[in-house]
C-alpha cells in the first residue's frame, strides 16, 4: 500500500511597523511556527493536503481596531483567525497576533514568549480544524489540545520553551 503524501504548509510571517519596532526579533519565530502549524495540520486537518498560512504580528492597538472593524467586537484579543478559502484538499488562512497581548499572557502564565506564540499558532489552527472556545466545554477542550501539541513539540521536535 502506498504511503499517503504528506500535507504541505506554505507559511508566510510578517509584522506591521508598530509590532516590528517593538519586537525586532519577530522573524526568529518562523521555524517554530512552521513546525507547530504542520503538526496541527497533520493531526487535526487530515483531509487538507496543501495549506497556505499567513501569520501577521500586530500591536494591541492594531488588533483591537481590526477586531472592531471586521468582527464588531470591542475588546482586546491575542489572536484573530480568518479562513480565506477552503476547498476539498486545500486551505488558505490568516492568523493575526497581538505581540503585546502575547507578551502579557506569557508573563501572566509564567511562560516564555516563544511558548505563548507557539500556543497561538496551535490555537488558531485548532479554530481552522473546527474547535471552538465560546463556552466552558469548548475552552477546556481547546486548552487540552494546546497542551498536547506544546508537549508534542517539546518531546518530538526537541523544541524548548
Amino acid at each position: 500500500m502506498a504511503a499517503k503524501p504528506q500535507a504541505t504548509l506554505d507559511l508566510s510571517v510578517s509584522a506591521t511597523n508598530a509590532a516590528s519596532k517593538k519586537y525586532p526579533k519577530w522573524k526568529s519565530y518562523a521555524s517554530l511556527f512552521e513546525v507547530a502549524g504542520h503538526e496541527v495540520l497533520r493531526k487535526e486537518l487530515p483531509k487538507i493536503r496543501q495549506m497556505k498560512l499567513g501569520i501577521v504580528f500586530m500591536s494591541d492597538k492594531e488588533l483591537l481596531e481590526m477586531n472592531r472593524k471586521v468582527l464588531r467586537h470591542d475588546f482586546y484579543t491575542d489572536i484573530l483567525t480568518f479562513e480565506i478559502e477552503r476547498e476539498k484538499a486545500t486551505l488558505e488562512a490568516e492568523l493575526y497576533f497581538s505581540l503585546d497581548r502575547a507578551s502579557e499572557n506569557a508573563l501572566q502564565y509564567q511562560a516564555t514568549l516563544r511558548n505563548e506564540l507557539a500556543r497561538l499558532v496551535i490555537h488558531g489552527m485548532l479554530h481552522l480544524a473546527g474547535y471552538d472556545d465560546k463556552d466552558a466545554v469548548g475552552k477546556k477542550r481547546m486548552r487540552e489540545k494546546e497542551r498536547f501539541f506544546l508537549q508534542h513539540l517539546q518531546s518530538e521536535h526537541s523544541i524548548e520553551y
